[in-house]
């Protein structure tokens, strides 16, 4: 994912273009208080209380998990209390609304057609983050992403479990009641693309 936004009071201007869009409200960026959010995300997930995210009570988190390679700077498998805060830093030293994305859900291999996917911000995040909902198309991709009732072109950045249900299909609780999958939306090291490989089984 790749910056996708610069923000000046009241109005956001895509980047890179030759021609300048009309210019288009948007809520006020996000502030992110990094000493807070890891402070709740410590809570939350360090289970035995030894300043680490490891294991097991990464699973808590499925958006830590994945994201484990980029925020475990020094490779010890682990994920520290300086570590989580220094990637929370960079959300606000990012200097952006929100990041491109496009979302890609398959089922069983094929493309997952007008898919509801949800994106709900982990409590560690606060008011800093929104939930977002997208909606793929016929090939099973998306990226147009909805929230506060306008629809944009990215994501905000942050800590998301992600639901996935689809219409006239039954899919496994582990993808939306009882979801075990997750997103970071930062552009930082080690972000994986926001595809989402969901079987039937």
């Amino acid at each position: 994912m790749r910056p996708l936004l610069r923000v000046v009071p009241g109005l956001i201007l895509l980047a890179g273009c030759s021609t300048a869009p009309p210019a288009v409200e948007v809520p006020p960026p996000a502030t992110f208080d990094a000493e807070a959010m890891t402070a709740r995300a410590m809570a939350d997930y360090d289970r035995n209380k030894n300043g680490f995210l490891e294991g097991s009570e990464l699973d808590a988190c499925p958006a830590l998990k994945g994201s484990l390679i980029g925020i475990d700077t020094n490779r010890d498998g682990k994920i520290s209390r300086d570590e989580l805060k220094a990637r929370f830093e960079s959300y606000a030293a990012a200097n952006t609304a929100m990041m491109t994305a496009t979302v890609t859900v398959t089922l069983d291999g094929s493309p997952l057609a007008n898919a509801t996917v949800q994106f709900v911000p982990e409590p560690c995040m606060g008011e800093a983050a929104k939930e977002v909902t997208a909606k793929t198309g016929a090939d099973g991709t998306t990226s147009a992403f909805t929230f506060d009732g306008q629809e944009y072109q990215g994501l905000p950045l942050g800590l998301y479990k992600v639901k996935v249900t689809a219409a006239g299909k039954t899919l496994p609780t582990r993808y939306n009641t009882q979801s075990t999958l997750g997103a970071e939306v930062s552009g930082g090291r080690g972000t994986k693309p926001l595809t989402f490989t969901l079987s039937s089984r």
